[in-house]
């Protein structure tokens, strides 16, 4: 081979990294999480053990910290209407604490949930709960796909009132739509309580959302769902309207609260 043919090969071999790295069609690193704030109004027209319905507000937020690296998930249910014999007001407050993990395309949620007995009379637990948290969510192209699970069990509280220990699993489907519109499965949690043994809560559900044009920092979706399984004091069907108002971040939803918790 001659000196020249050995300079054009050196040269291929040092310039193929660069445009391996300036590849437009290298994946894409998911965004960090966004500051949120929303509100959920959660219609249940009708129980499968008792007549009446039930109305709950639930208002959360999301709060990225330590570079974007952790994120700190806050939830408070506050019921406004309920069937003749139950009562109303504030629920049991709980707090997500969440390690932010980008593999690839997804990102993964790792932490531990807090739940807080805030909550008066029936509305709430009267227990302090604690236990594991993980998600996971990848973006391809308008789909995006995942799960979101959490577990929690009672380690402070009166004897009283029944242990708590749940584990609840929430998949996410979302496909976005020309103008701003998505469609995709609803918040679907499916519950299983290890003091029954059994699943409490079996959804099956649907949702459609909308970001609006002229104010990309706001989202909002209307979902129902039905309950398939048969377990008394609980919703047949529900009904969610939701407005989430993103404060601050980028405008990817891989890390925000889309995840059914």
């Amino acid at each position: 081979m001659t000196f020249r043919a050995w300079r054009v090969v050196a040269l291929f071999l040092a310039i193929r990294p660069l445009t391996g790295q300036c590849d437009p069609a290298a994946p894409p690193t998911p965004s960090p999480p966004s500051t949120t704030v929303s509100a959920e109004d959660e219609l249940s027209p009708n129980y499968q053990s008792e007549t009446g319905s039930s109305n709950v507000v639930n208002l959360r937020a999301q709060i990225p910290y330590d570079n974007s690296s952790w994120v700190v998930r806050v939830k408070l249910p506050i019921v406004t209407a309920a069937p003749s014999e139950s009562v109303t007001g504030g629920g049991d407050l709980a707090i997500w604490d969440l390690k932010v993990i980008n593999a690839g395309q997804g990102q993964w949620l790792l932490g531990a949930t807090f739940r807080f007995p805030t909550a008066r009379d029936s509305l709430g637990t009267n227990k302090y709960s604690i236990g594991p948290s993980a998600g996971y969510l990848v973006q391809r192209g308008p789909l995006t796909i995942g799960y979101f699970a959490n577990s929690f069990f009672s380690v402070i509280g009166p004897a009283s009132y029944p242990g708590v220990a749940k584990t609840q699993i929430a998949p996410t489907v979302k496909y976005d739509l020309p103008g701003g519109w998505s469609v995709g499965l609803s918040t679907m949690q499916f519950t299983y309580d290890w003091i029954r043994n059994r699943w409490t809560d079996v959804p099956l559900g649907f949702r459609i959302g909308k970001k609006p044009l002229w104010m990309s920092s706001l989202d909002a979706y209307l979902e129902a769902e039905r309950n398939l399984a048969r377990t008394p004091d609980t919703p047949g069907w529900t009904v969610r309207a939701l407005v989430r108002w993103k404060i601050a971040g980028p405008q990817n939803p891989s890390s925000d609260e889309d995840d059914g918790q």
